[in-house]
């Protein structure tokens, strides 16, 4: 093909490169025309470069360095988020010309044709532009939602994929008779689009468990240095007493002023019961989870009862700092389905007892629940809050299989639903053998 044919394919084809630019970053085109039109420039000049000078086999790896560059240098000026839009441009245009390939098999005998006339290799990338454009403007929310979640995670399995697309579909041209090796390179092509899905749904997951466990460990500080102060309070309040004892002697106006103070600031805190409940627990994060998992009962109108058997505190002291981490994470998560089963129920109610035995200690969580529950299926990843909610209970799973101080049973009793956790205490953590 000549230079002015070309430059001709080049012109039609950049319209695609903005357009998917724009649309993936959500930028409206009538109200950025300057910077439309760098990005328009910038894609028509590489592809002229890449037609003319660069060898066919260099041409994949060379647009996804362009296109990185006008991402950073237009758009974004972060290099990962470049990245990763250069990878659903890239996935676009190959889709595309994957499609339009296709149906321009059904009208051309010899495919070669299309690389030798000049006219069909534009009629090839105006119907990829247009293609282009369609699949942008379907998928383009999707793909802003996705660009979002993959921009926390790692892109390097991303552009595994695409040296699979370019050595499935871009090295084989496309522009040759359908035959077995095409066929084979794109049933390779579309398996690996799978896993590449399928990898891409469990690193979601996994962030979005580490950025809930982040949550819970900023929500679990607060709320532990809450318990601590009123435990300092519930001290102070003999003082008090001492004070309205005097105010009372002396018939003062202000005893009635000061027990309106004391009762208000009583008010901002859960009972002296709960918080010397809580106070059973050594400082690491329990009782803190506790407290927050506490208050989420009382917003979602649930009973609750929390029962600590003393000398709690000293067998849980024994334990290192990663396993009272992986002690709340488990927590964490069977409070939240607890919480979640409950809140279906009628009678709404969770109890807590927590007692200590030789060497270990119990958390018993009881809830009630509603309908019918397999006990058979329990433990096998089985959850019952539908379809997606499995993830905590892996998370479980993967804590409880790497660590030998954990055990967890689940029972039926009367009307309520029993998960016991019990970590031994009389050594710290280690590897199981495999």
């Amino acid at each position: 093909m000549s230079i002015f044919h070309c430059i001709i394919s080049s012109l039609i084809q950049a319209i695609a490169g903005v357009f998917i630019a724009l649309k993936i970053s959500n930028i409206k085109i009538k109200h950025n025309l300057p910077l439309t039109l760098k990005i328009y420039l910038s894609n028509f000049i590489y592809l002229v470069i890449s037609g003319i000078l660069i060898p066919k086999n260099f041409r994949f790896f060379f647009s996804l360095l362009l296109l990185t560059i006008i991402y950073y240098l237009f758009i974004d000026r972060n290099v990962k988020k470049s990245l990763v839009k250069t990878f659903f441009t890239v996935i676009i245009l190959s889709i595309s010309e994957i499609l339009c390939s296709g149906i321009l098999y059904f009208f051309i005998n010899d495919m070669n044709d299309i690389a030798n006339i000049w006219y069909l290799n534009i009629l090839l990338a105006t119907l990829i532009v247009v293609v282009s454009i369609l699949i942008s403007v379907i998928l383009s929310k999707s793909i802003i939602r996705l660009i979002s979640k993959i921009e926390k995670i790692s892109v390097t399995y991303m552009y595994i994929i695409l040296i699979i697309i370019y050595l499935a579909v871009a090295k084989n041209a496309l522009y040759i008779k359908i035959n077995p090796e095409v066929l084979i390179n794109l049933i390779i092509l579309i398996f690996s689009l799978l896993l590449f899905v399928l990898a891409l749904m469990k690193e979601i997951k996994n962030n979005q468990l580490e950025e809930a466990n982040k949550q819970m460990i900023n929500h679990v500080t607060k709320y532990e240095k809450i318990i601590t102060d009123q435990g300092k309070a519930n001290h102070e309040f003999k003082n008090q007493l001492m004070v309205i004892r005097g105010y009372a002697q002396m018939n003062s106006p202000k005893l009635i002023e000061y027990l309106d103070s004391v009762i208000k600031d009583s008010k901002k805190t859960h009972s002296s019961y709960l918080i010397s409940q809580l106070n059973k627990f050594p400082a690491g994060g329990i009782k803190g989870l506790l407290y927050y998992k506490l208050s989420t009962m009382d917003d979602e109108n649930i009973k609750h009862e929390l029962n600590v058997e003393s000398g709690v505190k000293i067998r849980l002291d024994t334990l290192g700092t990663e396993t009272y981490k992986n002690i709340t994470k488990v927590l964490g998560v069977l409070f939240d389905n607890a919480i979640d089963a409950c809140k279906k129920s009628k009678s709404k109610k969770i109890i807590i007892d927590v007692v200590k035995k030789t060497n270990s200690v119990t958390f018993s969580i009881y809830n009630t629940y509603k309908g019918k529950i397999d006990m058979d299926k329990i433990g096998t990843g089985f959850t019952t809050k539908g379809s997606g909610h499995g993830y905590g209970l892996r998370l479980v799973k993967d804590i409880v299989e790497n660590s030998n101080i954990f055990e967890i049973e689940n029972a039926l009793e009367d009307e309520y639903y029993v998960t016991k956790l019990t970590i031994k205490t009389k050594n710290r953590q280690t590897k199981k053998k495999k």
